[in-house]
């Protein structure tokens, strides 16, 4: 792959957080591979993949097209329902449209196909979209964000959910020859798969991270656009189904003068109590931590401070390990990577930070577990558009593997690591 024409950084839209109605427990072993989808600008700026050849295997590195015939230009990544992967896409051409893409069903011999992308439009008087993100919500369904870069506002569209429809049968009950009429409601299809373009109330959001707390519902964790002093909000759901932007919580500002403004993009995980923890870059250019003060609550902790690394940090991911607790990876500016790992989440005890290796380069960053349940981490190259990670030698270890796993020389701007649950039949 050639060098990229441009060196750009987006959020993930998909972290390692399990909804449901229980805290979050690794649901190890599962069936699944880790997939890369990234837009290479070397190839005609396609939508690309590569992932392991089976699970906990390694890459195949050979990065086939999503769909060859569009250019994309900016990218978020999640899974359906029933553990496809999926991604959404703003289109590079003129006029601009948002597509939602995701797995088809694999062909004889195990071969990935992907269903024709469905066209999603703008929003009226929207350009564009500076950031895609994705996530399930607590009924399962796929919804969509996209951050409006000029107004700094989000925009939402969803699955709608199914309809329950009256229906009226003849059936005929055993031991009878005589029919009889049984009325009964019906799951049925929406009348429309998707929603419209809804505005959430609001401006000056520049970048979003999303993660469901414990009951499945979503929460955005969001970062202003003023760079001098780049505040931090919260934006949850209310209630499931959510399909107004009623309700929602609206933008509740959550960094205070302890925790200082955000260095970088925000990451959110559940831990094991059930509590959503958002992690970020602050005061000092090191690590600090707020929780919910219970699972599903609306009202946050005092922020914490996870120990210090002794140079400035540039940016943080969280995953949860085999055990279902939480991992913090950091990047120092000297490019020394290093792990936290928690072993108690209602005491907030943790190993403190340990560097475990130096990483290739700056750029984004992304970290989930593979079906063993060892953590991969991965590194972006901003000023080669290179793509390399780094693994745990075995679940729950604190050593990880010395030499860094190429995935992508050059070409790749911006990707998104994703669990396939549909992984290649081999048979």
């Amino acid at each position: 792959m050639a060098m990229s024409e441009a060196a750009t950084t987006e959020a993930p839209g998909d972290t390692a957080t399990v909804p449901g109605q229980q805290p979050a427990i690794a649901p190890f072993a599962e069936l699944s591979r880790l997939m890369l989808v990234g837009i290479d600008a070397n190839q005609g700026h396609h939508i690309l993949w590569t992932a392991q050849a089976v699970p906990n295997g390694p890459w195949n590195k050979v990065y086939a097209p999503v769909n060859a015939d569009t250019s994309y230009l900016v990218l978020g990544t999640g899974s359906t329902t029933d553990g496809r992967v999926a991604m959404a896409a703003l289109t590079r051409a003129e006029p601009a449209a948002v597509h939602y893409i995701d797995e088809a069903p694999q062909a004889p011999g195990g071969e990935e196909r992907w269903n024709a992308p469905v066209d999603l439009g703008l929003p009226s008087g929207v350009a564009g979209f500076v950031q895609l993100a994705m996530q399930r919500d607590a009924d399962g369904r796929v919804e969509i964000f996209g951050v409006d870069g000029a107004a700094g506002g989000v925009w939402w569209i969803y699955q709608n959910p199914s309809r329950l429809v009256e229906r009226t049968e003849e059936v005929v009950p055993p031991g009878s020859t005589t029919p009889i009429t049984v009325q009964g409601m019906v799951t049925e299809p929406p009348q429309t798969p998707w929603s419209d373009w809804i505005r959430l109330p609001g401006e000056g959001i520049a970048r979003l991270t999303v993660a469901n707390d414990v009951t499945g519902r979503i929460a955005l964790v969001a970062t202003g656009n003023d760079p001098q002093a780049t505040a931090v909000y919260v934006n949850a759901q209310m209630r499931d189904p959510a399909l107004a932007a009623a309700d929602w919580t609206g933008w509740t500002r959550i960094d205070t003068a302890a925790s200082g403004t955000a260095g970088a993009v925000p990451t959110a995980v559940l831990d094991p109590a059930g509590c959503l923890n958002i992690f970020m870059v602050g005061a000092r250019a090191q690590v600090v931590q707020t929780r919910q003060t219970e699972p599903g609550a609306s009202t946050w902790s005092d922020w914490h401070q996870v120990s210090l690394i002794g140079a400035a940090v540039v940016n943080v991911v969280s995953a949860f390990d085999g055990a279902g607790n939480i991992v913090l990876m950091a990047l120092d500016e000297n490019l020394g990577l290093h792990a936290n790992c928690q072993s108690d989440a209602r005491r907030q005890v943790w190993s403190g930070w340990q560097q475990v290796g130096v990483a290739p380069g700056f750029g984004l960053a992304a970290m989930d577990y593979n079906a063993d349940g060892a953590l991969s981490y991965f590194q972006g190259e901003s000023a080669t558009d290179g793509v390399q990670f780094v693994s745990q030698v075995a679940p729950n270890s604190s050593h990880w593997s010395a030499a860094w796993t190429t995935l992508a020389d050059t070409g790749i701007f911006t990707y998104g690591i994703v669990r396939d649950l549909t992984p290649l039949d081999k048979g």
